[in-house]
């Protein structure tokens, strides 16, 4: 049995823990706010309640395993409910496009109505594609830890060096066909010009597996996860910020909190930004070539988040309503609301030079004199903007030189985004194995 530190406990660092505690391993969770689940909370005020940050998933089979491999079924804890609403995209030139996320022909259809046969062939041509991609992506990068060289098959099938901006642009002669998939950069708060073209990838696991909430908001992820944690008897210290991370000769020891306190550990999991652990944490001549490759990364744009609470008559939208254009911004309303009122969330990616209520108001939304509650999220670590297909490489690995570090979350190999930062969680428990 190895004694195991988890730093950090968002949804990665909270998976990671409960995967290890069923192999076995005694597991302690340090968390320096007070409350369990990063991104995945909830804002609750004047009777109104919001998800504060992700609010549903892809590739739910992700969060399957990772329930069965930390004891019981998600469902004896939590109900995960597809969002069967067309995602709705209204464009600069007034047009709309509700498309659906998990229907092939209802997608030509969509994409016909709105442009015409070819753009809707286009579309279907290219989201097709990157089934392929996702099988060479699966088997190379998403299961296993990110190999040093691909195989020169591999990467000649990816073509990282080819933007999602000039996948776009090559086989889409729709504007607005070029928008919806440039979206994929943006929500992960990248440049399309920067994020290699298999991000589009993401197209296609949402019309192939659909999009996914839970009952109650996706805040009763980070509940059921907390539940998981304390039925596998893991030690959970909130309010403990970690200010080292203890090694010798390459080696971890533990971890050091702020009040001084040591904790002695076999292995550390960090759920944190990898470039405060290898700046900050972390002193050791071992970590010296990943912490200069690390701190090269630059942090992705986190969206600007405002929750509203709305009376109605409002416009009625579907679960989720992006409004392209500079800045894009995206408009949820899956919270939950007193009787005669609606809960939205908005977000910006991008800088927003003006008021959201502005912004909604210019975009065809005049709700502002309907607005009775206005809440902002607290800013997250959104995880490594794309800078070039090479970001991967600089993109914090899941095992670390360090012996008995290792890292997960946003900032770590896969990436951010629930499916990601899940699936990071299962390399790390596999690479660390059972007790």
């Amino acid at each position: 049995m190895s004694e195991v530190i988890v730093v950090g406990a968002g949804l990665a660092g909270l998976a990671s823990a409960v995967r290890l505690a069923k192999l076995g391993h005694q597991v302690t969770i340090c968390e320096r706010d007070e409350r369990l689940g990063g991104v995945l909370g909830r804002i609750e005020a004047d009777g109104f309640q919001w998800d504060a940050g992700a609010a549903s998933t892809t590739l739910p089979a992700a969060l399957r395993d990772l329930f069965r491999k930390s004891g019981r079924p998600i469902d004896s804890l939590l109900q995960l409910e597809p969002v069967t609403e067309p995602r709705r995209h209204m464009f600069s030139d007034g047009s709309v496009l509700d498309l659906p996320v998990s229907d092939r022909g209802d997608q030509a259809d969509a994409w016909t109505d709105l442009a015409g046969a070819q753009v809707a062939q286009q579309w279907t041509d290219l989201v097709d594609s990157y089934g392929d991609t996702w099988q060479i992506l699966r088997k190379t990068s998403l299961e296993p830890p990110l190999e040093h060289k691909l195989p020169l098959s591999a990467v000649r099938a990816l073509k990282p060096w080819q933007s999602l901006e000039k996948v776009a642009q090559r086989h889409l002669s729709d504007e607005r066909a070029r928008a919806v998939l440039r979206h994929f950069a943006a929500q992960g708060g990248s440049d399309a010009k920067l994020t290699p073209g298999y991000v589009g990838v993401w197209s296609y696991l949402e019309r192939t597996f659909g999009r996914w909430t839970a009952d109650g908001g996706f805040g009763a992820l980070a509940d059921a996860l907390a539940q998981r944690a304390s039925e596998r008897k893991i030690t959970v210290r909130t309010g403990a910020d970690v200010t080292a991370v203890t090694t010798k000769a390459g080696t971890v020891t533990g971890v050091r909190l702020a009040d001084g306190t040591e904790l002695t550990a076999d292995v550390v999991v960090s759920d944190i930004d990898p470039r405060d652990l290898y700046g900050q944490l972390v002193d050791d001549p071992a970590a010296k070539k990943v912490r200069k490759r690390v701190l090269a990364t630059h942090q992705a744009q986190a969206a600007y988040v405002v929750h509203l609470g709305l009376r109605e008559p409002v416009p009625t939208l579907p679960f989720e309503t992006v409004l392209h254009g500079t800045p894009t911004v995206v408009v949820r309303t899956g919270g939950r609301a007193p009787a005669g009122h609606q809960a939205w969330t908005v977000l910006v990616h991008g800088y927003p030079t003006d008021d959201v209520l502005d912004l909604l108001v210019a975009r065809g939304l005049p709700i502002r004199d309907k607005v009775v509650s206005r809440q902002a999220s607290p800013s997250w670590w959104a995880g490594v903007a794309w800078e070039g297909y090479r970001t991967a490489r600089r993109r914090a690995a899941n095992v670390s030189p360090v012996k008995g570090l290792y890292c997960v979350g946003a900032g770590a190999h896969p990436g951010s985004g629930v499916p990601a930062t899940t699936l990071g969680a299962a390399i790390v428990a596999d690479a660390i194995g059972k007790a």
